[in-house]
C-alpha cells in the first residue's frame, strides 16, 4: 500500500515538473533576448533536457528530478524579475494606446490628463485627440457598466465603466492591452509579459462608439446599484490606482490581469466579503455575475436574460439624442 502511495506522489510530482517545463519553454521563447538563429535550437535543447531528466525521474532517479527543478526555478526567477520598465523602455506604442493618463488632485476636484477623445471615420481611421478634464468627485451620482461582445462570442467580452456626474459629465474607463507598433494581440503571448496593462480614460463617443458603430460589437450598458457614496469611493480609488500605474506600469496577463480582473477590486470596495467568481475569468458572463450579486439595477421581477435584451445599446443608436443619451434609452 505504501509503495502505491509513493508512486502516486512521484507521478504527480513528475507531472508538475512536466507542466512547469512546458511553461518555461514559452517563457524562454517570449522573454529571452536570443542571438540570431539561436532561439529555436536553444528552446529545442531545453526541451530535450527536460524530457531526458523526466525519463530518468520515471526510472527512479530522484537526483535528475532535483536537477530539473533547479533548471526550471532559474527560468522562473528570470521571468519574475522582468519589469515593464526593462522590457518596454524604448517601445513605440500604437496610437490608441500612445498616452498613459494621470491625475492631479485639489481637494475633491480631480484633473484628468490624457483623456482620449478620438474622432473615428472607421475602426482604423481616426483623428488623434486628447483632452484634459476636471471633475468634482463629490458630484458623481452613478456608475454604469458596459460589456461588449465581438464576433458573436458569448463567453468573452470587454468590460468598461462610466462614472456619471450631476453636472452631466460622463467619464468612461477601460483597462486595455497596450500594444507596441506592428504587434497584434495574442492570448498566449499575453501570459508572458509581452504587453502592458493600460488604463484608458475616455469619452463615451470614443470608447463605446468605436465598438458599436465601427467594430459592430454588441454592447450592453447597465446602471449599477452603487450609491453616490459608493460611486465616489470607487472613482477616488480608481483614480489613485491609475496614478500608481502611471509611476509603476504593470504587465497585462490574459488570465490574471485583464480588462475584467483589473476592475474586480472595486467589487471588494463595495462588498469586502466578495471572494471572487469564475465569471471574472470567463468575462463574457461578468454582467450575469453582477446581476446575481444584486449590483445591477433592474425592474421588479426582471430576469437577467430580460434585462440583457433590454439593455443592448445597439438598439438605440438611431435616435436623435446625443450618443450618451441615446444608449441610455430604456435604462
Amino acid at each position: 500500500m505504501s509503495v502505491s502511495y509513493f508512486s502516486i506522489i512521484k507521478y504527480l510530482w513528475l507531472t508538475l515538473l512536466l507542466i512547469t517545463g512546458i511553461w518555461c519553454i514559452g517563457a524562454l521563447h517570449y522573454t529571452v533576448s536570443w542571438y540570431p538563429y539561436t532561439k529555436y535550437p536553444g528552446m529545442f535543447l531545453f526541451a530535450a533536457v527536460v524530457i531526458f531528466l523526466l525519463i530518468l525521474g520515471i526510472r527512479g532517479n530522484m537526483t535528475a528530478t532535483l536537477d530539473l527543478l533547479i533548471l526550471e526555478l532559474l527560468v522562473i526567477y528570470h521571468f519574475l524579475w522582468l519589469s515593464p520598465q526593462e522590457l518596454f523602455s524604448n517601445t513605440r506604442w500604437q496610437a490608441p494606446w500612445g498616452r498613459r493618463p494621470y491625475i492631479t488632485f485639489n481637494g475633491s476636484r480631480a484633473t484628468i490628463h490624457h483623456v482620449r477623445d478620438f474622432h473615428y471615420y472607421s475602426e482604423h481611421e481616426y483623428d488623434v485627440h486628447y483632452r484634459t478634464l476636471t471633475v468634482d468627485m463629490d458630484k458623481v451620482i452613478h456608475v454604469d457598466l458596459a460589456v461588449s461582445h465581438w464576433d458573436g462570442l458569448n463567453s468573452i467580452a470587454h468590460t468598461m465603466l462610466t462614472f456619471i456626474f450631476s453636472d452631466g459629465q460622463h467619464i468612461a474607463f477601460s483597462m486595455e492591452t497596450r500594444l507596441p507598433e506592428g504587434v497584434e494581440q495574442n492570448a498566449i503571448a499575453g501570459l508572458y509579459k509581452q504587453y502592458e496593462l493600460l488604463p484608458v480614460i475616455a469619452t463615451e463617443t470614443d470608447l463605446y462608439k468605436l465598438r458599436t458603430n465601427f467594430r459592430k460589437e454588441e454592447l450592453y450598458l447597465y446602471r449599477t446599484n452603487a450609491t453616490a457614496a459608493q460611486a465616489r469611493l470607487m472613482l477616488e480609488k480608481l483614480l489613485y490606482s491609475i496614478n500608481e500605474q502611471y509611476n509603476n506600469p504593470r504587465f497585462y496577463n490574459s488570465l490574471t490581469h485583464n480588462c475584467t480582473t483589473s476592475l474586480a477590486p472595486m467589487l471588494r470596495w463595495i462588498n469586502p466579503d466578495f471572494s471572487g467568481d469564475i465569471r471574472l475569468l470567463i468575462n463574457g458572463y461578468s454582467d450575469e455575475l453582477l446581476y446575481d450579486l444584486g449590483y445591477l439595477a433592474c425592474k421588479e421581477g426582471e430576469s437577467f436574460p430580460e434585462l440583457k435584451a433590454r439593455r443592448k445599446a445597439n438598439l438605440y443608436l438611431d435616435r436623435d439624442e446625443d450618443y450618451s443619451t441615446a444608449i441610455r434609452t430604456n435604462l
